[in-house]
């Protein structure tokens, strides 16, 4: 009888073992299920946008600072980083053709007619934002300031509300659209 047993326990060890392991395994992935919860909508967001419009609401007054085709590009990083840039397509060039040699009218169309910031973001999915740590903007005053944005996502485009836009008081929503695959280049 004890050989028969030792027998029984071996065949039981050799069933059980891999079920426990296949039990680990189950319990390891959902887990890491989990944790890709947390950070679905920061993987939606990765890649390259470009602006389809800018609507600033201030007091049911719509205002369109970078004009009715604004263009604009914004990227974000898998490891954290963004940079953003809007502009209007119609400002004047500088007659000096020297960014440095502007005349005060030509200064303040590029100043009103454009921004760029960057720095890292992060995402909370609880409440559909991304928080902006600006590192450096045209505009100053967002320089190392915190910039919370709401995000929506639907297919392959984004509506991001600004309660804080750059022109003061109101709410900015602007619609991304995901860039497109860049042309590859000729090949040598």
């Amino acid at each position: 009888m004890g050989a028969a047993r030792g027998k029984h326990m071996q065949t039981n060890i050799r069933t059980t073992l891999p079920a426990l392991a296949a039990l680990a395994l189950v319990a390891f992935a959902a887990g890491g299920a989990g944790n890709q919860k947390t950070g679905k909508l920061k993987q939606q967001l990765i890649g390259a946008w470009t602006m389809v419009s800018d609507t600033v609401d201030q007091e049911g007054t719509k205002v369109a600072p970078f004009g009715p085709s604004p263009k604009g590009n914004m990227i974000l990083t898998s490891d954290g980083h963004f940079s953003i840039v809007l502009t209007r397509p119609d400002v004047p060039k500088f007659a000096s053709n020297s960014r440095t040699n502007g005349t005060a009218e030509e200064n303040k169309a590029a100043m009103q007619g454009g921004i760029g910031y960057f720095g890292t973001y992060t995402v909370s999915d609880a409440d559909k934002t991304v928080n902006l740590h600006v590192e450096a903007s045209t505009f100053p005053n967002w320089s190392g300031t915190d910039q919370k944005r709401i995000v929506a996502l639907s297919g392959d485009e984004m509506t991001v509300t600004n309660p804080t836009p750059s022109i003061g008081p109101g709410t900015a929503t602007l619609v991304w659209k995901r860039a497109k695959e860049a042309r590859q280049t000729a090949q040598r």
